[in-house]
């Protein structure tokens, strides 16, 4: 069974009376402890799609089903976090009490709370800045607490939309090696976008190519550096293509 099964998605957008698809026929199987990497240029349907697996947007056709489940069952949430760039927490609240409301929104209890916050913290070395305040962060710290977070319900699949976007490349580096570390110590599915083809190749386990609003190839990313093709010269490669 695949972590995600995506099946003939589409959806239309209109724009000042016209209507386009964003995505159009689009099916993938994502598997279960794998990274897996959706590419693609600026506009080409990656943001709809997370967003329709996500439960925000519903598709016009097709379905998305999560370990088994409709997304339409609330259940196939409670398997999933998702982590952004432009994730925001309040300007006020430390790192400490951020991690606890979250934990209290999970359904989490205070001993378990307290347990994995712990962990976490110690996994993404947030312990100097626990009682900062978030806008007091640095721009790498707020993404590792946004990793952290994302961790507190012990998610299955893991979505992350661009998480190096905008990061200096030491900090890069560092964020990378932590989601290295949650494939591995958790086994958690991890879905990403990105548009840095290195982070690509050194991710992911598959990639899927998307423009237009459609998929234009999946296959394994060592498979297409052995093709004697960088991901960046593939990428660029399908860009320039009609």
């Amino acid at each position: 069974m695949p972590a995600i099964e995506i099946r003939k998605i589409s959806k239309k957008f209109k724009v000042y009376g016209n209507e386009f698809y964003a995505l159009k026929d689009v099916s993938i199987d994502i598997k279960e402890g794998e990274i897996f990497s959706l590419i693609g240029p600026n506009g080409s349907g990656k943001t709809t799609l997370i967003n329709i697996i996500l439960g925000l947007l519903i598709p016009d056709t097709g379905y998305v089903k999560i370990l088994g489940k409709r997304v339409e069952d609330e259940s196939s949430l409670e398997k999933m976090n998702f982590v952004s760039p432009e994730e925001r927490f309040h300007w006020v609240l430390s790192a400490n009490d951020t991690l606890n409301i979250m934990g209290k929104i999970y359904g989490l209890d205070r001993a378990t709370r307290k347990k994995r916050i712990t962990g976490l913290v110690e996994l993404f070395g947030l312990g100097n800045v626990l009682n900062r305040r978030f806008d007091g962060l640095s721009t790498g710290e707020k993404m590792r607490l946004a990793l952290a977070k994302a961790l507190l319900n012990e998610p299955q699949i893991l979505l992350l939309d661009e998480p190096t976007l905008g990061l200096d490349p030491d900090i890069s580096i560092k964020i990378r090696e932590e989601i290295k570390r949650i494939n591995k110590s958790y086994g958690t599915t991890i879905l990403l976008t990105s548009h840095y083809m290195k982070e690509v190749e050194q991710l992911a386990d598959r990639v899927a190519f998307i423009k237009n609003g459609k998929i234009v190839q999946v296959g394994k990313t060592n498979m297409i550096r052995k093709k004697g093709q960088s991901l960046e010269e593939y990428f660029v490669e399908k860009v320039e293509e009609g």
